[in-house]
């Protein structure tokens, strides 16, 4: 598997053939802080918007990318991945060249890159990194962390990270609003990275349910405080219920960090076997999506 970001040296027309359909995948960086999330919001500044906006200027016809991760307000990342259908190797050279010089401040474009026209940023991932940040000594410098004052038993919190591994029903993790039918996640990495100044809670996971990563942060937070032990994680997934898994954590302390995807779909002389057969892949983002709202 490949991890979000791709090697900003690569052209962005290898392998691009006359006869084939074009596909672009974005890479790109940004910081929540200024967004009322990724998805486009009416009269809301938006990232989707803003990538949008100046993507429909420099292409001339209406240009809405897709994105892996619908990321809340206030949500930050630095792996994102959004893909965007085009009509010309020329217009993948000049996305490639224009974007990065175009956007604002708060957003930073890592690499622009044609893949195989199978290729979608949402639908195609394997995985999701999630990163959230705690800081222990506040620092005013660092306003990209949620701070939390209260000494914390590390041990407990470590153990309690250990019963969230592996394939559960996280349906108590997440937003009442947006459950599914199957709510069932395989996490693969779930633990935390600990300084002198604080920790740093690491999440990986085949799929994310809407809030999922900011509760899990709330109630192990809870358990580092002693309010909770450990072995509570295992009543509070039994549960099946939101109620059981107390307060989530802030928007301001989370990162979408990686989206990983499998390698040959970023080859863009790729094409699926039943390519003809599939239903061509929506470009417009549905109101609600599933697994990518962490």
């Amino acid at each position: 598997m490949t991890a979000a970001r791709r090697d900003p040296g690569a052209a962005p027309t290898n392998g691009l053939a006359a006869d084939r359909p074009l596909r672009i995948r974005i890479d790109l960086a940004y910081l929540g802080t200024g967004f009322h999330g990724w998805q486009i919001q009416h009269d809301r500044r938006t990232v989707q918007g803003e990538l949008a906006g100046i993507l429909t200027r420099l292409l001339q016809r209406p240009a809405q990318p897709t994105g892996a991760g619908r990321t809340d307000a206030g949500v930050h990342a630095r792996g994102q991945v959004a893909h965007l259908p085009l009509a010309t190797a020329a217009e993948v050279l000049r996305v490639a060249r224009a974007l990065p010089k175009m956007v604002p401040d708060d957003i930073q474009i890592h690499g622009v890159a044609a893949v195989s026209p199978a290729f979608d940023a949402r639908h195609s991932a394997v995985a999701r990194r999630y990163a959230y940040r705690l800081q222990q000594r506040r620092n005013i410098f660092d306003p990209h962390a949620f701070h939390v004052p209260w000494r914390l038993d590390r041990d407990a919190m470590d153990a309690a990270c250990a019963r969230l591994r592996g394939t559960h029903d996280f349906r108590s993790f997440c937003k009442t609003g947006s459950l599914k039918e199957d709510n069932t996640c395989r996490v693969e990495v779930c633990g935390l990275e600990w300084t002198d100044q604080g920790g740093i809670f690491h999440v990986r996971a085949d799929r994310f349910l809407h809030h999922m990563v900011r509760n899990l942060v709330g109630v192990l937070l809870e358990v580092g405080r002693g309010s909770r032990g450990p072995e509570d994680l295992d009543r509070i997934l039994a549960a099946g219920d939101r109620r059981a898994a107390g307060r989530m954590a802030p928007a301001h302390g989370l990162f979408l960090e990686e989206v990983v995807y499998p390698p040959q779909l970023l080859d863009p002389r790729y094409v699926p076997a039943d390519a003809h057969r599939r239903r061509p892949a929506a470009e417009e983002e549905p109101p609600t999506a599933e697994g990518d709202q962490a």
